[in-house]
């Protein structure tokens, strides 16, 4: 086991160093497409596995980090390079048998990590190289857990019966990637549903069986436009797209009073203005609203609508809503299942807490629901790790042993679904 945990550990590093955010794992996508075909996987990447994107990064954006790498690859990675990241590999042991599929999300948030010595990926030389990104939700190693998994499972594949589908998916951070594999198919043919993060609350020796409490959740660009003019000599002229904003942010946190269910929202970016001395023309904001339930998420909505047109209105300016990404609620925890399965991994050994409350959003929701509506079963794992600071913190990092368990979670529910 400590051979699993060094090339688990050293794996997970690799990742670490090249983190990239939703939309542009170039670098992350071939690597996983590497490993994959190292183990002996068919697998499917572009714009096959993708329907419509949602929250994607400008074209400037997404050409200049396109353009300051040097990728190569001995297939064909254009269509990775437009955006469409992501993987999904499969293997047909041709034994009768479910078809078996796990989802492990691949991207990194945008901040900056942190170089100070206390933070161990800077004093161990695995901090990331890209200054703009970083793996401060454990998303590095899911993908750990999922190659690691996937070698597992062509090395068993004699021992094995039915399908299995290994789905590598990019943007999750704002609830974006899940939505696009789901409407290409991805997990149209899945009796199962596998899915997990580290951390989350649960600490390092507990594994999480059955998570309850995904929030709806809808994540929204909000932009301004009214007309420039000198502040100073004719201010009557100007149309302040700025005040608009400012306006609109603090009466959309009003909103959050609902009898039904519990609701959040956050103005969580303001950009505005070019100068002191005129009058601001654009205004650009991004908000995110959750609900307890879609009824509520739906209503708060409608609510953000009204403020917005309102402010827009109040300062006589035009303004636009895209969504940038969101995801349902999960409310169809299936008790009988996660019981199932978490019997058995007691017998195997494992400390289980079984509906632990996510509080929170992930979009593994959209996959998570088609595989019911389908007639399937989905299971989602919280994978116990202490963590040196919280998710999405600059300082982030988990407890290393936590890989192990996961891997060991997952292919013991592997056996038990294929008795």
């Amino acid at each position: 086991m400590d051979s699993l945990r060094k090339s688990m550990s050293k794996m997970r590093r690799e990742f670490h160093r090249i983190a990239e955010p939703g939309w542009l794992e170039f670098q992350t996508t071939v690597r996983v497409i590497d490993y994959l075909k190292s183990y002996g996987y068919e697998v499917e990447y572009g714009k096959g596995i993708h329907g419509e994107r949602m929250g994607l990064p400008t074209e400037k954006e997404m050409r200049e980090y396109r353009d300051s790498l040097s990728l190569e690859a001995d297939y064909d990675i254009s269509e990775i390079l437009e955006g469409y990241t992501g993987v999904v590999a499969t293997l047909d042991t041709g034994r009768e048998g479910p078809t078996i599929g796990m989802r492990f999300d691949i991207d990194a948030n945008g901040i900056e990590e942190s170089y100070d010595e206390d933070h161990r990926p800077s004093r161990e030389n695995f901090r990331s190289k890209n200054d703009f990104a970083m793996h401060a939700c454990g998303h590095d190693g899911h993908m750990t857990i999922g190659l690691t998994v996937a070698k597992w499972i062509m090395d068993e594949r004699e021992n094995l019966r039915g399908k299995f589908v290994l789905i590598f998916q990019p943007a999750e951070e704002g609830v974006r990637g899940a939505k696009s594999m789901v409407s290409a198919g991805v997990v149209d043919e899945l009796d199962y549903l596998l899915a997990g993060h580290i951390g989350l609350g649960v600490e390092s020796g507990t594994l999480g069986i059955g998570t309850v409490g995904f929030l709806a959740t809808s994540k929204l660009d909000v932009y301004f436009e009214g007309v420039s003019s000198h502040a100073g000599a004719a201010p009557e002229l100007g149309k302040n797209a700025l005040l608009a904003a400012a306006s609109c942010a603090l009466n959309l946190h009003t909103l959050t009073q609902f009898s039904t269910g519990m609701s959040r929202l956050n103005v969580g970016v303001l950009h505005a203005g070019s100068s002191r001395n005129i009058v601001p023309s654009k205004a650009m904001m991004q908000i995110e609203t959750r609900g307890e339930n879609e009824e509520v998420n739906e209503m708060l909505k409608e609510k953000v609508s009204h403020v917005i047109e309102g402010s827009a209105k109040a300062f006589d300016v035009k303004y636009k809503v895209v969504q940038a990404g969101g995801a349902p609620a999960y409310n169809t925890y299936d008790k009988e299942f996660a019981d199932k399965v978490s019997e058995y991994l007691k017998g195997e050994g494992f400390n289980i807490d079984v509906a632990r409350a996510l509080g929170g959003s992930e979009d593994v929701t959209f996959m998570m629901n088609r595989v019911e509506e389908n007639g399937g079963k989905a299971l989602h794992f919280m994978f116990g790790s202490d963590l040196k600071a919280a998710h999405h913190n600059n300082k982030f990092d988990f407890d290393e042993d936590t890989l192990v368990m996961a891997f060991k979670a997952l292919t013991k529910t592997v056996e038990l679904l294929l008795k």
